[in-house]
Formats: structure tokens, C-alpha cells, sequence
């Protein structure tokens, strides 16, 4: 868990940034919408992007459908290629923190091929987090002295 600055930087966990240079070569992060209605963001590196890609053309091939346009856009249209700066850090415009409800701090959650950045009291009242996880969130909030209950303003 790391906390947005006033600037809107965020620090990416070594151990993310890692796995992005390692598979690219590069020090760019894709973040987009979190998907199957998850209100978080999605990052990812160049390599998850053009499997993505290869998935697509697999599913649609070169069709408008509106089924196509829709995921299309979803997949493709609401993402960004944010930079990675020396110090670890990507500046989040205000589009992409409103998209996944980010606000003063950000918890990160490895989902193999990519990660998810949440709220942590977004990701604490997701209905199918486990308890254990919710454990481990609560442990980190504490550490952090952050309250497990949302601040009002």
C-alpha cells in the first residue's frame, strides 16, 4: 500500500516495477478501468497489452459489432501509457484515479499477468474478499495508523 501524493504521484512497489523491466526492457506501466465491474484500476506492461490484443482479434477479427466497438473501447480506449519516473513513480491524471476511485491511498494487488490498484475501503467491502485477506488489509491500515473505517472528508 502506498499513498498518492499531493501531486497525484504514486510510488509503484519495487517488486511491480521489477517484473515490468525484467518482461520489457522499458519503464512504462498500461493502467486502465478494473474489469468484470471491479472499481479499481488494471496495470500492466507491454507484453499483457499485446496478448490482450491477440485476444481480441481471436474473439472479433476486424468487425465494428457493437459487441466488438464495446470491448474495444473498454480494453483499449480507456487506457493509458503512463511513464515510470527514476524514483519509482507514475503521476495518475484525475480521469484514471476517478475511474477506479482512488483517492489519498492505493493498494496494490497482484493478479499474475497484471495488478489491480484499489481503495483500500473499496477492496475491504468488495463481497468476495476472503477473510484472510481482509486480515492482511486491515494489518497494513493499522501499520499504516490508517482507520479501517472510510474518513469522512
Amino acid at each position: 500500500m502506498n499513498a498518492v501524493d499531493a501531486k497525484s504521484r504514486l510510488s509503484i512497489p519495487a517488486q511491480f516495477r521489477d517484473v515490468i523491466t525484467a518482461r520489457t526492457d522499458g519503464r512504462q506501466v498500461m493502467l486502465g478501468p478494473g474489469h468484470a465491474d471491479r472499481r479499481c484500476l488494471v496495470a500492466y506492461d507491454e507484453t499483457h497489452f499485446a496478448k490482450l490484443k491477440s485476444d481480441f482479434d481471436a474473439r472479433h477479427g476486424a468487425s465494428n459489432s457493437p459487441e466488438a466497438y464495446a470491448e474495444r473501447a473498454f480494453l483499449f480506449g480507456s487506457t493509458l501509457t503512463l511513464s515510470i519516473d527514476d524514483a519509482g513513480r507514475v503521476v495518475m491524471p484525475a480521469g484514471i484515479r476517478k475511474a477506479g476511485a482512488i483517492a489519498s491511498h492505493v493498494l496494490f494487488v497482484g493478479g499474475f499477468e497484471y495488478f489491480e490498484l484499489w481503495d483500500p475501503w473499496l477492496f475491504m467491502a468488495h463481497p468476495l474478499l476472503p477473510a484472510s485477506q481482509r486480515l492482511q488489509v486491515e494489518s497494513e491500515m493499522e501499520t499504516r495508523g490508517l482507520p479501517l473505517e472510510r474518513p469522512t472528508a
